[in-house]
């Protein structure tokens, strides 16, 4: 039997974004990720480009009237906090964790995976790293890579945290629904949502595909279409509408492009008649 979810007739919609390290690798045998650099030097760390496109997705939210819910890594954070005010740029939108190094949890792309008690002060860092940048006490966490386990989320729920969204799960096709479910104790889990596109082909509600060129805005506001009710999680990394893994650095025109259909899709899921909240909120109404 799977796990238990809360019947709630609603079409919820949240925009979540992973602000980590530029184009972020696993390194085997390492808990630290690496950036894919510009000189083919694999152990480099950037952020550049995570912060200037984190910039540009405020600045559209703002235009489109959309908060989000933004999943920042701890070592990210404070390298952008020495560089912007990033306590008042995410000040209308929600901020959850991300892990400190963008940590993987159970050593599925690295071979390295965290102990228990790594796990907790990983956690327990990144959440105090948000705290004392943002002065709020984050509810919400998304694994690196979204790998996650059943000890991560236990842990989850011991230290107080109301979500996690590290999951991907189905469209259920029977009754068009994605609803999430509590995981552990009464921890939620709101999933990633995967589904069908309009040619029968699974698609997931992660953007990277769209922004590596491979996918179509339209392919996204018809996977909002196919929910019924429940919620559907869009996801998307900051440094991803200004680099990519196939193209390296865009240039202005194809930022603006990137832009652009980051746009359609967001508008496209309203269009649909979806409702826009943070992931703390639809958390707070499946709770009630």
């Amino acid at each position: 039997m799977g796990p238990a979810t809360i019947p709630v007739m609603m079409r919820l919609v949240a925009f979540t974004v992973d602000v980590d390290r530029d184009v972020n690798l696993p390194t085997p045998g390492k808990r630290q990720a690496c950036s894919k650099c510009h000189d083919g030097d694999r152990e480099e760390v950037r952020f550049s480009s995570s912060a200037r496109g984190l910039r540009l997705i405020v600045d559209l939210l703002e235009e489109v009237g959309i908060e989000a819910t933004f999943f920042l890594e701890g070592d990210t954070l404070l390298h952008l906090a020495r560089e912007m005010d990033v306590r008042e740029l995410l000040s209308r939108h929600e901020v959850a964790c991300h892990g400190v190094c963008h940590e993987d949890i159970t050593g599925g792309s690295t071979g390295a995976p965290l102990t228990g008690p790594e796990i907790s002060e990983m956690l327990d860092r990144s959440r105090d790293i948000l705290r004392q940048v943002f002065a709020r006490d984050p509810v919400g966490f998304r694994a690196p890579y979204q790998h996650i386990d059943q000890r991560t989320l236990f842990l989850l729920q011991k230290k107080g945290f109301s979500y996690d969204s590290s999951v991907t799960r189905a469209i259920d096709e029977e009754d068009d629904s994605i609803r999430p479910w509590k995981a552990a104790g009464d921890l939620l889990e709101i999933p990633v949502a995967s589904g069908r596109d309009q040619a029968g082909r699974r698609i997931v509600s992660y953007l990277w595909p769209m922004h590596e060129g491979k996918r179509m805005p339209d392919d996204y506001r018809h996977l909002a279409a196919s929910v019924h009710e429940g919620a559907l999680v869009l996801a998307t990394h900051s440094w991803h509408v200004v680099e990519t893994y196939n193209r390296g650095l865009l240039g202005d025109t194809s930022i603006e492009v990137s832009l652009s259909n980051l746009r359609r899709v967001l508008e496209g899921a309203r269009e649909e008649g979806m409702e826009f909240l943070t992931l703390k909120e639809i958390a707070e109404a499946w709770q009630a």
